[in-house]
């Protein structure tokens, strides 16, 4: 399915009024709401050719620029010390000793890349990581979703849940219990079918020590 099919579906499902340019608008939102919470829960499991690796060194400040945007960092891999820095948040970088002159230890993905404490100039560093996930758009194609097109269905059931919150707000009704119901499903059949796929492979993705 392309972008407009699937917007169309949610559209005739959400019992909204086919052909409004505001309601076609409204479900391109609803779409991709729901294509970013599905793209963030099966990351880990996206194949190989969407993640990038990029072999870099820190500069001055410790830190590394992702020319593509980080959507999500996989692993970030001290080259120097032959070891995988741990993940921590901003804040948690910022209650750390600033003096520290050790090896980095940990990395925080920042605005355009990562920053890796200690701080340390010139670090080589290898970093895998999923590029930032772009908004579905009005008349793209079906290659443009990350989503394998078998799955594509998942997506109108999670446009109807978005549809839901956002016109309706949370509530406990037996459309938005059965929208919920096929979406979670539907989840669950995407994560399964890559899964299947990923046991083929004769590396693991994140293999890259």
């Amino acid at each position: 399915m392309n972008v407009n099919e699937i917007r169309d579906r949610i559209v005739e499902l959400s019992h909204q009024t086919a052909g409004d340019g505001e309601v076609q608008a409204k479900a391109l939102g609803w779409l991709n709401a729901a294509y970013h919470e599905l793209m963030d829960e099966i990351v880990a499991y996206l194949p190989p050719w969407l993640q990038v690796r990029v072999d870099a060194v820190t500069d001055a400040t410790g830190k590394v620029e992702l020319g593509q945007g980080a959507y999500r960092v996989l692993k970030v891999i001290d080259n120097a010390q032959t070891r995988a820095l741990e993940a921590a948040t901003p804040l948690e970088l910022m209650e750390l000793d600033a003096a520290d002159t050790n090896a980095p230890l940990r990395y925080a993905l920042t605005a355009t890349g990562i920053q890796v404490h200690p701080v340390k100039a010139e670090v080589p560093v290898t970093v895998l990581y999923v590029p930032l996930i772009q908004d579905v758009v009005e008349g793209g194609v079906e290659a443009s979703l990350l989503v394998p097109r078998e799955h594509h269905y998942a997506l109108v059931w999670g446009g109807l849940v978005w549809s839901s919150l956002f016109e309706r707000g949370f509530g406990g009704t037996g459309e938005m219990q059965l929208y919920q119901r096929q979406w979670l499903e539907a989840k669950s059949r995407v994560k399964a079918g890559l899964v299947h796929h990923l046991a083929g492979l004769r590396v693991r993705p994140f293999d890259i020590a």
